[in-house]
């Protein structure tokens, strides 16, 4: 079985995400992952601390607990509700916590789970999708526009005619 992970945008797998979290969405997630650790068997699967359930949906590694921990730390002792903790992830961290984040889930009045799938979605197609809208465009205001280019047989560029749609 391939590490590789299953995302078809290769520039993401060494880029950094910067993952804003309130409270709730600490809570959340520090709620819906387990520690990933790797028993000494034969077989030498990962297995996760405790099983994967409803109160712990992904086992994830140390690390991401860590973050995510902080991110709890900071957001309960803070007076300010509002008030918004910022991770640093990775592409396989902030997948993570895609898998967990059903559009479903509410804690109190709060989308969570809503909030978490937009800004992970934002992060990873943003981009894309303002460059498939630019390309739109560029394509919608091209589309009438013939450009010819004839080139001479020394190399150099003969003629180039535009020729527009009359008005």
């Amino acid at each position: 079985m391939s590490n590789e992970l299953p995302f078809h945008s290769s520039e993401h797998i060494c880029e950094t995400f910067k993952l804003a979290l309130t409270r709730n969405e600490a809570l959340f997630l520090d709620d819906s992952f387990t520690l990933m650790i790797e028993k000494e068997m034969e077989d030498h699967r990962i297995q996760p601390m405790r099983l994967v359930q409803m109160t712990a949906g992904l086992a994830v590694p140390m690390e991401l607990l860590e973050k995510v921990g902080k991110a709890v730390v900071f957001t309960i002792n803070t007076q300010d509700e509002l008030k918004e903790y910022t991770i640093e992830l990775d592409i396989s961290e902030l997948l993570m916590i895609r898998e967990v984040s059903s559009s479903y889930i509410k804690v109190g009045e709060e989308p969570v789970g809503f909030n978490l799938k937009r800004k992970v979605c934002e992060l990873l197609y943003k981009e894309e999708i303002e460059q498939e809208e630019n390309n739109r465009l560029v394509s919608h205001l091209l589309k009438d526009i013939d450009m010819d280019t004839n080139i001479s047989s020394d190399g150099t560029k003969a003629e180039t005619n535009v020729n527009q749609p009359e008005s």
